[in-house]
C-alpha cells in the first residue's frame, strides 16, 4: 500500500515572520508554529515506518535563501538531516510563472515523479497544509485532507487548526505510537537465561 504524501506551505503556516537572512544586523529570529512542527515531527516518525512516502514544501515565497534558512532550522529542531524531500518555490520552472501561482495536485505529482515515487491513487494520499483556505488543490483532494492553518500563523495568535484527519490517517495505517509489548513470565525467564549464557561467554573469553 502506498504511503501518505504531506505537502506544506511555509509562510504563516510553519513560520510566522519573514526577514532578510543575508542581513545579519537585523538580529531577528524565526517565529515557529510549534503546533505545526509537532505534527511534522509525528509525520517524520511515520515516514521512517513507511506510513508516509514523502514530505514536500510548496511555497509561493521566492526567497531561496530564506527558504533554505527555514528548512535548516526545522531540521535542527526536529533533529533530522533533511525533513523535506523536495521543495517547489514560486519560481520553479514546472509552475505557472506569476506572483501568486496556483498550488495544484499536478505540482505534487511532479515532485513525486522527480523522486521516482509512485503516483498511484495520489489524490487520496495527499494531505495539504496552508493558511490560505482555497488553493486549487482543494478541489482535487478529499476535503478533510486540506488542512487549513487557522488562523494564519503570526505573532500573538492562538492556533486552532484541526490536524485530527492526518493523525487518524497515520494511526489507521499503523503509524501511531507503539506501546511496548507486555512481557510474560515465560519471556522474562527466557531473557534471564539468555543474559546468564551471555555472562558465561564473556567470562570464558
Amino acid at each position: 500500500m502506498s504511503g501518505l504524501v504531506l505537502v506544506w506551505d511555509m509562510d504563516n503556516t510553519l513560520v510566522g515572520n519573514y526577514f532578510d537572512v543575508t542581513n545579519e544586523s537585523t538580529g531577528e529570529s524565526l517565529l515557529f508554529n510549534r503546533k505545526a512542527l509537532a505534527i511534522l515531527k509525528q509525520a517524520v516518525a511515520a515516514k521512517k515506518r513507511g506510513v508516509v512516502d514523502a514530505i514536500f514544501m510548496l511555497t509561493n515565497n521566492a526567497d531561496k535563501n530564506f527558504i533554505n534558512y527555514v528548512q535548516g532550522r526545522i531540521n535542527d529542531r526536529l533533529e533530522e538531516g533533511s525533513v523535506f524531500d523536495y521543495t517547489m518555490d514560486r519560481t520553479h520552472t514546472a509552475r505557472p510563472q506569476s506572483d501568486n501561482p496556483p498550488k495544484r495536485l499536478e505540482d505534487v505529482e511532479y515532485m513525486m515523479r522527480a523522486l521516482n515515487k509512485s503516483t498511484y491513487n495520489l489524490k487520496n494520499r495527499v494531505f495539504f497544509f496552508d493558511d490560505i483556505p482555497d488553493h486549487e488543490i482543494l478541489s482535487e483532494i478529499p476535503a478533510d485532507h486540506y488542512i487549513h492553518i487557522f488562523p494564519r500563523f503570526e505573532l500573538g495568535v492562538i492556533d486552532r487548526t484541526n490536524f485530527k484527519p492526518l493523525e487518524v490517517a497515520i494511526s489507521a495505517r499503523g503509524g501511531g505510537r507503539r506501546r511496548p509489548k507486555k512481557q510474560t513470565k515465560r519471556t522474562r525467564a527466557k531473557r534471564r537465561r539468555s543474559k546468564k549464557n551471555l555472562t558465561n561467554i564473556v567470562d570464558d573469553m
